[in-house]
C-alpha cells in the first residue's frame, strides 16, 4: 500500500475494484424511509439521574431503546431490505436484534438498535450469538452471507485465527475488561469445542460524560467482514450539557444520527459485496514494491446513511444538529457544504461550509465550538464520531438546496482499470478541496466529481425562510461548553485541555503504526527483524537499535517524565512486535485453544495519566519521507481517553519538525478515543485511564483490515 461493573458516584453530575458500478442511488430519508434511524430522546429536565425504562418502540424500520435497565440483543442472519422493493429471497446480513423486534421477516434496516441511555444508569446487555457453524468447515463459525473473499490464511507470516465466535465491543465505554468484548472470548456457536458460550450479559455503568458510542463485532481477525455485514449500533449517553446544546436548537426534531459507511451492492441490488471491494492477491511475488497487486481494505463504491443509499431530504431552515458516525471499514470522509444548483447554472455562491459548526466528537462536547470555513473539509475517520450543528437560518432565501459532500476525492478520481483506490494518506494528498467558495472554472474537476455516488451524502431540500426563525449563536454554545469542558477526566485552561489538579504521571510509551512491511519479507530486512506482515504495531522500548527515529522520548522513568521533542537519530529496542507470544502459532480449530498472548509490555495503573508518542511511518530505515506515503491510521485505544497535545511531521531532511495542532480535528480542544495520525506524523496523546477499572484491554489501528492484519496489540491496566 501506498498511495463486575465500576464504582458509581450517584451524587457526581457527570478499495475501488476493477467491477463496473451498479448505479443505483436509491431513497433514503432520516424521517420518512423504512430503515431510517431517527433518535427518540427521553424527556430529561436536565437531570442525569435515570428517568423510568421505556419498553423497545419501533421507529421506521429500526427500534430504539429508551434508557433500558436491561435488555437482551441476538445476533442473526437476517435478510434486510436496502432498496426499496428490492427484497432479498435469503438471509444477506448478519444483524443485533433485540428482544420485541419480529422474530421473522424481511428488516428494514441491518443497523443495531439504537440505544439511549442516562449518564449513570447502569445498562445490563445479555448478547446472544445465534449463528450456527460452517456446513463446510463445522470447527469454524458460518461467514457472512456478503460475498466474503477467500481466506488469506495469514498475514505475512503471522497466522491468522480461523473465525470461531462473536465478541460485542462498546466502542469509547468505561466498562470493566470482562464487558469489553475482548477477542479471545467470544460467543460461539452450539456444541463448540473451545468451551465458549453462546451468550454473555454485560455491564455498562455509563459513568462518563455524555457522549454517542458505538457497539459493533470485535471477533478475533474476523472484524472486518463482520462489521460490514452489519453488526454495529448505535449507543448515546445523555446527560444535563446534553439537554441544553437540544434546547438551543429547538429539540430533539432537530437531532439526527447521521451514520456513514460505504457499500457495493450486488446486481441485483439485493446484497452487498464485500470482496468486490477487496483485492486480495497478497502473495510474495506481488508484494516486491510498494505497488503491490492488491490491498487489505475494503472501500466501496457508493456511501449509505443509516443504511441506505442515500436521497434528497426536506430540512427547515433552522439549526441541524448531525450526530455523525463513520461506521466504514477503511473510508475516511472529508465533507463539505454545497449548492448542487449553483454547480448547474455555472453561477453564484457554491460552498456553505460556513454554515457548519463543530461542537463534539469522540468523548462527547468539545471545550470550545469551531466554526467551519467556506472551503474547509470536516475529516471523519472510521470509528470517529462528529457532533455538527448546521445552521440553515443563515442560508440565502434564493438558495432551495445543500448537499453534504465527500470531497476526499484524489485517489478515487485517479482509479481506472488497473489502478486500485488508495486510502486516505494526507489531507493534501488525498482531499480535492476548492479553490473558491464562489462558481470558478478552476473547480471544474470537484464540481464533475461530486455526481458521483461515492461523494454524495445528503441532499437536503430547504423550506421556505420562516419569520423568525435563528439559530444559536456560537455564543450561546460555546457558553454550554465552556461550562462542561472540565467535567471528569481533563480540566479546561482555556487554551487547551490538561490533566486534572493532582495528577499522576505514568510512563512515556512510543507505539509505531508501520505500514507497508510485507515487501521487507522480500526485498530486505531491518536490523535482522523477520516475519513481516502488511501493517503492524510496534511496541518499542529504551534503548537498542531495532528502530532509528528522529525522536527522543524518556522511556525510562515512571515520574513525571519530559514531553518527547524532535532530536537526532536515536535507537530504540522493539519491546513488542504481536499479539500473541509467537508469531507463528496453530490454529484455533487444531489446537482448540487459542495461542497464548504476548505478555503485556505497557502496564498502567487506572487513575493514571500518560503520555503516549505514536508515529505513523513508512518503513525506509532510516526515515525517509520521499520513501512513499504510508496510509493514514485511525488510532483507537479502548477504555482510556485522550487528548492530541502535540503533532510533528516528517520532513524531506529526514527530521520530525512541529506541526501546528488542528480545531477541525478536535486536536487540544476534545476527548478522543479514535484519532488520525496522517503519513508520517507523530502525534503526542495524553492519556487517561478512569479509576476504578482493571484488566486487559486492546488498542489497534481502526482501519478494521488492519486491526484484523496484525495491526492490534493491548494494554494491562492495574486498579
Amino acid at each position: 500500500m501506498t498511495v463486575p461493573t465500576s464504582p458509581i458516584d450517584s451524587d457526581k453530575v457527570q478499495g475501488m475494484n476493477r467491477r463496473a458500478f451498479l448505479g443505483w442511488t436509491g431513497r433514503w430519508s432520516v424521517a420518512a424511509v423504512p430503515g431510517a434511524m431517527v433518535l427518540e430522546l427521553v424527556a430529561c429536565g436536565g437531570s442525569d439521574s435515570p428517568t423510568e425504562t421505556s419498553p423497545v418502540t419501533e421507529t421506521t424500520g429500526t427500534p430504539v431503546l429508551e434508557n433500558p435497565a436491561s435488555v437482551s440483543i441476538s445476533i442473526q442472519a437476517r435478510q434486510v431490505q436496502w432498496v426499496p422493493g428490492k427484497s432479498p429471497v435469503q438471509s444477506n446480513a448478519w444483524v443485533y436484534v433485540a428482544d420485541g423486534m419480529p422474530a421473522t421477516g424481511v428488516l428494514g434496516n441491518h443497523l443495531g438498535p439504537f440505544i439511549n441511555v442516562r449518564r449513570n444508569s447502569v445498562c445490563m446487555i445479555t448478547w446472544t450469538n445465534t449463528i450456527a457453524r460452517s456446513t463446510a468447515m463445522p470447527a469454524r463459525l458460518s461467514d457472512p452471507p456478503i460475498n466474503v473473499p477467500l481466506d488469506l490464511g495469514q498475514c505475512g507470516r503471522v497466522i491468522n485465527q480461523s473465525p470461531v465466535g462473536l465478541a460485542v465491543h462498546l466502542h469509547g465505554a468505561r466498562v470493566q475488561s470482562g464487558s469489553d468484548g475482548w477477542p479471545l472470548t467470544p460467543m460461539s456457536f452450539v456444541g463448540n469445542a473451545y468451551g465458549f458460550p453462546q451468550s454473555r450479559q454485560d455491564a455498562y455503568p455509563n459513568a462518563q460524560r455524555g457522549a454517542m458510542l458505538w457497539y459493533h463485532d470485535h471477533g478475533m481477525d474476523r472484524v472486518g467482514r463482520h462489521v460490514h455485514a452489519g453488526l454495529a449500533g448505535a449507543y448515546c449517553i445523555r446527560d444535563a450539557p446534553d439537554d441544553q446544546i437540544l434546547a438551543l436548537i429547538g429539540g430533539r426534531s432537530q437531532e439526527h444520527l447521521f451514520a456513514l459507511s460505504d457499500r457495493i451492492l450486488t446486481a441485483d441490488q439485493t446484497a452487498i459485496d464485500y470482496e468486490a471491494g477487496i483485492p486480495h492477491d497478497f502473495s510474495l511475488s506481488n508484494v516486491g514494491s510498494d505497488d503491490a497487486v492488491g490491498r487489505p481494505e475494503f472501500l466501496g463504491k457508493a456511501i449509505f446513511v443509516n443504511g441506505h443509499p442515500v436521497a434528497d431530504q426536506s430540512a427547515a431552515r433552522s439549526a441541524l444538529r448531525l450526530r455523525m458516525l463513520n461506521i466504514s471499514n477503511a473510508r475516511t470522509y472529508a465533507l463539505a457544504l454545497c449548492d448542487p444548483d449553483a454547480i448547474a447554472a455555472r453561477s453564484g455562491r457554491v460552498w456553505y461550509t460556513q454554515c457548519m459548526r463543530l461542537i463534539g466528537g469522540d468523548g462527547g462536547l468539545s471545550s470550545v465550538s469551531v466554526p467551519l470555513g467556506d472551503t474547509d473539509a470536516l475529516v471523519v475517520a472510521p470509528a470517529q464520531r462528529r457532533d455538527i450543528i448546521i445552521d440553515l437560518a443563515s442560508v440565502p432565501a434564493s438558495v432551495t438546496r445543500l448537499r453534504l459532500v465527500n470531497i476526499s476525492l484524489r485517489y478515487f478520481l485517479a482509479i481506472d482499470n488497473l489502478t486500485l483506490e488508495a486510502i486516505y494518506t494526507t489531507y493534501d494528498g488525498s482531499v480535492l478541496a476548492p479553490i473558491s467558495a464562489a462558481y470558478t472554472p478552476t473547480d471544474q474537476v470537484l464540481y464533475d466529481a461530486l455526481a458521483n455516488p461515492i461523494a454524495i451524502a445528503a441532499t437536503y431540500k430547504l423550506a421556505p425562510p420562516a419569520p423568525g426563525a435563528a439559530s444559536p449563536s456560537g455564543a450561546q454554545i460555546d457558553d454550554v461548553l465552556a461550562h462542561a469542558a472540565s467535567d471528569d477526566d481533563f480540566a479546561w485552561n482555556g487554551t487547551q485541555l490538561v490533566p486534572l489538579p493532582g495528577a499522576v504521571m505514568g510512563p512515556n510509551r512510543l507505539v509505531l503504526l508501520i505500514s507497508n512491511t510485507l515487501r521487507l519479507e522480500v526485498n530486505k530486512q531491518v536490523n535482522g527483524i523477520t516475519g513481516w506482515s502488511d501493517v503492524q504495531i510496534f511496541e518499542m522500548q529504551a534503548g537498542g537499535s531495532d528502530w532509528q527515529i528522529p525522536f527522543a522520548v524518556d522511556l525510562a522513568t515512571t515520574s513525571s517524565p519530559a514531553a518527547g521533542e524532535a532530536a537526532g537519530a536515536t535507537g530504540y529496542g522493539l519491546a513488542r512486535r504481536s499479539f500473541f507470544a509467537a508469531q507463528l502459532n496453530p490454529d484455533i480449530t487444531l489446537a482448540k485453544k487459542y495461542p497464548a498472548l504476548h505478555d503485556p509490555t505497557i502496564r498502567a495503573r487506572a487513575g493514571t495519566y500518560e503520555r503516549w508518542y505514536v508515529a505513523n511511518l513508512n518503513n525506509s530505515q532510516p526515515l525517509d519521507a520521499a520513501a512513499g506515503a504510508a496510509d493514514m491510521h485511525p488510532f483507537h485505544i479502548h477504555l482510556a481517553t485522550f487528548v492530541a497535545t502535540r503533532r510533528w511531521q516528517l520532513d524531506d531532511s529526514g527530521a520530525f519538525v512541529p506541526v501546528a495542532l488542528s480545531d477541525l480535528n478536535l486536536d487540544g480542544i476534545a476527548r478522543q478515543d479514535t484519532v488520525t495520525i496522517p503519513s508520517n506524523q507523530l502525534v503526542e496523546l495524553l492519556v487517561h485511564y478512569p479509576p476504578g477499572y482493571s484488566g486487559d484491554f486492546a488498542y489497534h489501528c481502526h482501519i478494521i483490515e488492519h486491526e484484523d492484519n496484525c495491526m492490534m496489540s493491548h494494554y494491562q491496566l492495574d486498579a
